[in-house]
This record gives structure tokens, sequence and C-alpha cells, in this order.
């Protein structure tokens, strides 16, 4: 029998862009949720896949859905993923949606946008599976939003390590805590910073 905690925490190590897919529900609202469960499939035709959990309240919602966009968010767009992955919140309250060409709600200011018809949908194990063919897709020179272990990172260039402002940003929000001073300083997450890596780990299941 497999540790399904041991076995999440190896999935981890596995680096992930972060995602929001996109449509609207039988009476035209829209719907939305943060996945990392997202690939490519075929070149020819253009297609992808997310998938979805069984238990997902939204999943009735994307199985009827006739098309659906997924959106790869930039790397200051963790709050909007964060809203996302919650619930009983107004994912899109703020947000100033059209629609993309596929006819799903369009999130802006994303590093990569593909809108998609549905066309297959399969079960494997605990999660729906979801492919679509992308009819129209969008590329931006943002910089992409990345997850790993539980965490949200940024993609950085070989040498390089976080700026001061990043630095500083985490502190002020109270996400990391500094032990010590200099080149000898220890970093650790603040109870704050905890709770939301456990917000993060749920991202998975949804």
């Amino acid at each position: 029998m497999i540790d399904q905690s041991a076995f999440r925490d190896a999935l981890g190590t596995f680096v992930t862009g972060v995602t929001i897919v996109t449509t609207y529900d039988g009476e035209g609202r829209p719907t939305g949720l943060t996945a990392n469960s997202f690939n490519s499939v075929s070149l020819d035709p253009p297609m992808v896949l997310w998938s979805l959990s069984l238990g997902s309240r939204n999943l009735p919602v994307f199985r009827t859905a006739k098309a659906w966009a997924v959106h790869v968010l930039a790397a200051d767009q963790q709050e909007l993923s964060n809203r996302f992955a919650s619930r009983g919140t107004d994912k899109f309250e703020g947000l100033d949606c059209g629609d993309g060409p596929e006819g799903a709600p369009r999130i802006e200011n994303c590093a990569a946008r593909f809108g998609c018809t549905a066309k297959f949908e399969y079960e494997g194990g605990d999660h729906a599976i979801f492919l679509g063919e992308v009819v129209d897709f969008e590329r931006t020179p943002a910089e992409p939003l990345i997850y790993h272990g539980g965490r949200y990172g940024r993609v950085m260039p070989d040498g390089d390590r976080p700026s001061d402002a990043d630095t500083a940003r985490l502190l002020a929000e109270g996400l990391i805590l500094r032990e010590g001073v200099g080149e000898d300083a220890d970093w650790r997450l603040s109870e704050l910073g905890a709770a939301q890596l456990r917000l993060l780990r749920q991202i998975e299941g949804r």
C-alpha cells in the first residue's frame, strides 16, 4: 500500500506552472478554479489537458462545458491563484473579464492563455481528465508563476538569487522570518506563511 502523503510529497518535487481554468455554467455564470495539473498533448491538432478531482463541486460545470480556457499565471498573480483556489468567495469580483474567441471568460495579464473547445473526458483514479483542442492562444513576456513542493516560486536565471525587493516584500507580508544577519542569516516560514502553505497544498485536489 502506497503512503498517500509521501506520494504527494514525491509528486511535489516536480516543478509546475500555476493555471486558472475558466468556463461558464449552464446559466451563463463564470466559473473558474486554480489547477497545476496542466500539460500539452498534441501539436497537430493542438491539444492540451488538465485534471480535476471527482469530488470537486465544479466538476458538473466542466463536464457539460462546450469550451474552457487555461490561463498560465504570471509571477505577480499569486493573489489570483489563492482566490480561485478558495471556496465561498466571488472569484470574479473586481475582474474585468471579456470572452476569448472560444467563448470562455478571459483573465488578463497572464503569461499565456489557451482557449479550447472541449473534446474528451476520461476518468483516471480519483480525477477526471479533460482534453481540449486549442482554437486560440496568447503568449506575453510576463514571467510565469511556478509551484514546487507546496510553495509558489518564480523562474530565475542561473546564478541569480531573490532580489532585495522580493525579500523585503515577503518580510513585509509576514510570510517569512529572518534570524541572524548577513550571509549567515536563516529564513523560516512564519505562522501566516505556514497557513498559506497548507492552502497551496489544497490546490492539487481542486
